[in-house]
C-alpha cells in the first residue's frame, strides 16, 4: 500500500515532520512518501492564504509521478479534502477529521488544543462541517502563531501540556485533539501528563486510510463525489489542466 502525504504549507520542516510521524504509524506493509506546494504561505494562518494553498496543493497532486493508493491532506484545515475525494479516485482523509473521529471513538465529548487565536474559527469551522460540534467539549488557544510553536518546541510543550490539563479539569474532556501541523507528534510527549488520550490528527489519519484501502470501497458514481465531467480550464498549470481534463487521478 502507498500512501501520499500531500502538505499545503511550503514548509519542508514541517513536511518532513509530517512524514516521519506519518511512516512512524504506518503498517510494515505501508510505504508513506510526501509531497508539499512549491507556492503559497510558509505556515497558513489566514483564509486568503488558505485559498491559495489549496490551488497549489491541486498542483502538487497533479504533478505526482508515482502510483498511490490514498492521500492523506497534512494540513490541519483539511485544505482541498472535498475536492480531491471528488478529483481522485483513491481514498482521502484529512488530519484533523481523522483526529476528531478518533477522539469521538474513544470517549464522549472531546477537547481541542490549537496554536493562535486568529486560528479558532477556523477550526470550529472544519469540525462543525465535519457534524462533531456536539461532541466538542471546549478549545484552548496556546501560542501567537503556529509559526511561533514550531519555532520554540521547549516552550510550546509546556503551553500545550497546561491547556490539555484545562480542558479535562474544566470541561470534563474524555479525549484531546492536538490541532495543527506545526504541533504533530508532541502528543507522545505530553500524553503521561494527561489522563484522558491526546490525539494525533497524522497518526489517525494513516490507520484510517489503511483501513480504507483494505475495504476498497468503489468510487462514487453518484452524488457530490462522483467523478466530474471534463472540464477545460483556462490559463493554468498544464498538469492541473490534464488532471480536470481526466479526472479521477491515478493509483498503484
Amino acid at each position: 500500500m502507498r500512501v501520499l502525504l500531500i502538505n499545503g504549507n511550503t514548509s519542508e520542516s514541517i513536511t518532513q515532520a509530517l512524514l516521519a510521524e506519518a511512516q512512524r504509524n504506518a503498517a510494515p506493509d505501508t510505504v508513506v512518501f510526501a509531497a508539499k506546494c512549491t507556492r503559497g504561505a510558509e505556515v497558513i494562518a489566514s483564509r486568503s492564504a488558505e485559498v491559495v494553498a489549496a490551488h497549489a496543493m491541486l498542483e502538487a497532486i497533479a504533478a505526482v509521478k508515482e502510483p498511490y493508493d490514498a492521500v492523506l491532506v497534512g494540513i490541519s484545515y483539511d485544505t482541498a479534502v472535498a475536492a480531491l475525494r471528488e478529483l481522485l479516485s483513491v481514498p482521502v482523509v484529512g488530519m484533523t477529521e481523522a483526529a476528531c473521529h478518533v477522539a469521538t471513538m474513544v470517549g464522549s465529548r472531546f477537547g481541542v488544543v490549537l496554536p493562535g487565536a486568529r486560528n479558532a474559527a477556523f477550526y470550529r469551522e472544519r469540525i462543525v462541517g465535519c457534524g462533531f460540534e456536539p461532541r466538542l467539549a471546549g478549545m484552548r488557544v496556546v501560542g501567537s502563531s503556529a509559526a511561533a510553536l514550531y519555532a520554540d518546541p521547549d516552550s510550546s510543550l509546556e503551553l500545550i501540556r497546561n491547556a490539555s490539563q484545562a480542558l479535562v479539569s474544566e470541561e470534563r474532556c474524555d479525549s484531546l485533539v492536538l490541532a495543527g501541523a506545526a504541533l504533530v507528534g508532541l502528543h507522545r510527549q505530553i500524553q503521561p501528563d494527561i489522563p484522558v488520550p491526546v490525539i494525533d490528527g497524522i497518526a489517525c489519519g494513516v490507520g484510517m486510510l489503511e483501513s480504507l484501502v483494505r475495504l476498497n470501497f468503489p468510487k462514487p458514481q453518484a452524488g457530490s463525489y462522483a467523478t466530474p465531467a471534463p472540464a477545460r480550464l483556462d490559463h493554468i498549470d498544464p498538469v492541473l489542466a490534464d488532471l480536470f481534463s481526466h479526472p479521477a487521478g491515478q493509483q498503484s
